[in-house]
């Protein structure tokens, strides 16, 4: 991605200070004798360095990882069985390492009276806290990142619901220190995010000020309430150019959309595939982002009479089309894919075939093992090589220009749109219908279809009826690619509905990831205390209470999303 090259100038810089919760039994700091004394560092330099992270990891879970596939916009046809069996995820180490890189450059932006760079660093604290409590409940926060003390005391764990408040607190904070127009030692080439624009920067301090009220809409309501109100009055993302995206430029591995083949593995590319989730309600709102995102199957199947098949028999491939015989169904015990009945189907015994003529997208859990079988495929190698499934559009394989698309979009314009729609139809803010359609047109227009706006917004299932479904829908479809989002906002709305598919783990979605091992086995009193604040549930009591269908704080004693 765009200044990528500063995640090496972090290892150049950075002296292993600080362990994050759990490490080792080291009582004494280590340095780095070819580093710079953080005191010595450019907060410039450090800061990129943790954007660059966390546009990277948020996208790269977003487009083919844990919350991509939570949020069914894809599944993984090889090496995965996507039956929701949730582990550890790959956000705790990934999110605390750029904190304690972040927390070099905010002490460092305090010390020097830099108002614009602790403004930045709170709100990247601010976002790298915000996923690991989003997604592990209780963690390490106030008193993390300063390693063990000198009695070998290990870092407490606070309250999930004292960490979203401090993390409202320090985005308000940050949202007053970025008022102004004029501040000292700003790089603007080392700011990737908004080339040192501190307007910028305040709105979106703002904006994420109100997702987070809006994450405690179902468990603390009136606190949200107060809280969304008094920020839709403040400065917050106002159009598609102020939103928090990063262009991935290519040339490079680290510089290019994950799961790419054309600096690696081409299977990489190949094993991702289109959720039918997704697919078949892009399908249902002939919704045009559909041909953006996927691509065509490459041989389609038809299911006709006898006498259609060429060259006879009961299956056959001719001019790219597969036929299959309609009268052999029953007896191969083959069923037709319908979205309404594929899971009995599949918990009956019977194999799928999608006849879908353009788009055929891979069900959620469809099989007990790799379903890179599924649509009748007998290449019967794994690696995604399915012609009867489509596959990612070509543009996210950087085998074709992908323009302005191949972007880490983590807060968009669509979704302060829709946000304000929701706090409207909460009874929290104003015109709903004016901010639905707003930001339907942003996500249109920043996937290139922005012409089909007038004729998409009177679909069926898409002109407004007032309803926090119909918002929460076209939120989703907007999310694409940023899976954290759209499964956190299933969690606490329940919308869009996200069946865990017949033969999931369980019945229902998993709730968060559970704690690493080794903060298990190195923080093991702490962490106890963070894992018994939640909550067991019918389906996590074969696991031990940290579990990824236990609750934590913010889904316990609500009715959402199961």
């Amino acid at each position: 991605m765009k200044f990528i090259k500063n995640i090496v100038i972090l290892f150049l810089l950075i002296p292993t200070l600080f362990i994050v919760s759990c490490d080792s039994n080291l009582v004494e700091i280590n340095e780095n004798p070819n580093g710079v004394e953080p005191n010595l560092a450019d907060p410039n330099l450090l800061i990129s360095t943790v954007m660059t992270g966390l546009a990277t990891s948020t996208t790269s879970r977003g487009y083919a990882g844990d919350t991509g596939a939570a949020a069914q916009f894809i599944q993984r046809d090889s090496w995965s069985d996507n039956r929701y069996d949730w582990s550890t995820g790959s956000i705790w180490s990934t999110n605390y390492n750029l904190l304690r890189t972040n927390k070099i450059a905010n002490e460092q932006a305090v010390a020097l009276g830099l108002e614009f760079h602790e403004g930045v660093t709170l709100i990247l604290k601010s976002m790298l806290f915000g996923n690991l409590t989003d997604y592990y409940g209780d963690i390490p926060y106030s008193d993390a990142l300063h390693g063990n003390n000198l009695d070998g005391e290990k870092p407490t764990y606070d309250t999930q619901e004292s960490v979203y408040k401090g993390i409202i607190v320090d985005l308000e904070t940050a949202a007053t220190l970025l008022e102004g127009s004029s501040f000292e030692n700003v790089d603007a080439s080392q700011d990737v995010f908004y080339s040192g624009d501190a307007s910028k920067w305040q709105k979106l301090a703002n904006s994420l000020a109100l997702r987070y009220y809006m994450r405690l809409s179902e468990k603390l309501p009136s606190f949200s309430q107060e809280g969304v109100t008094k920020t839709l009055s403040k400065p917050l993302i106002s159009s598609i150019d102020d939103e928090l995206s990063l262009s991935y430029i290519g040339g490079i591995t680290s510089q290019s959309w994950p799961e790419s083949g054309l600096f690696g593995s081409a299977s990489a590319f190949y094993r991702v595939k289109p959720c039918t989730t997704i697919t078949d309600k892009l399908k249902e709102f002939n919704d045009p982002r559909i041909a953006v995102w996927f691509a065509p199957v490459a041989t389609p199947t038809k299911v006709v009479p006898a006498n259609e098949i060429p060259g006879g028999g009961d299956i056959a491939e001719q001019d790219g089309i597969r036929y299959i015989n309609e009268e052999t169904l029953e007896e191969n015990g083959y069923a037709i894919y319908s979205s309404k009945t594929y899971a009995a189907d599949i918990e009956a015994g019977k194999t799928l075939i999608d006849t879908s003529s353009v788009y055929v997208g891979l069900p959620v859990a469809v099989s007990n093992a790799d379903p890179y079988t599924y649509n009748l495929n007998t290449e019967g190698s794994r690696g995604g090589t399915n012609s009867y499934v489509s596959r990612m559009n070509e543009v996210f394989n950087l085998k074709e220009d992908g323009g302005n698309l191949l972007k880490a979009r983590l807060f968009s314009y669509a979704e302060i749109s829709f946000l304000k729609a929701e706090a409207a139809v909460r009874g929290w803010g104003s015109n709903a219908e004016t901010n639905y359609l707003e930001g339907i047109k942003a996500s249109l227009e920043v996937w290139g279809v922005s012409d089909t706006y007038s004729a998409y917004i009177t679909n069926s299932g898409v002109a407004f009826d007032g309803s926090l479904e119909i918002i929460m829908q076209q939120k989703w479809i907007a999310n694409m690619f940023n899976g954290d989002e759209a499964y956190l906002d299933w969690r606490r709305t329940g919308f869009p509905t996200l069946n865990a598919g017949p033969l999931a783990r369980e019945n229902v979605m998993p709730l968060r990831f559970v704690y690493p091992s080794d903060e298990i086995n190195n923080n093991t009193a702490n962490n106890a205390v963070g894992a018994a604040s939640l909550e067991e549930t019918t389906y996590s009591n074969t696991d031990s209470n940290d579990s990824p269908y236990a609750k934590p704080w913010i889904v316990q004693d609500v009715t959402k999303p199961w």
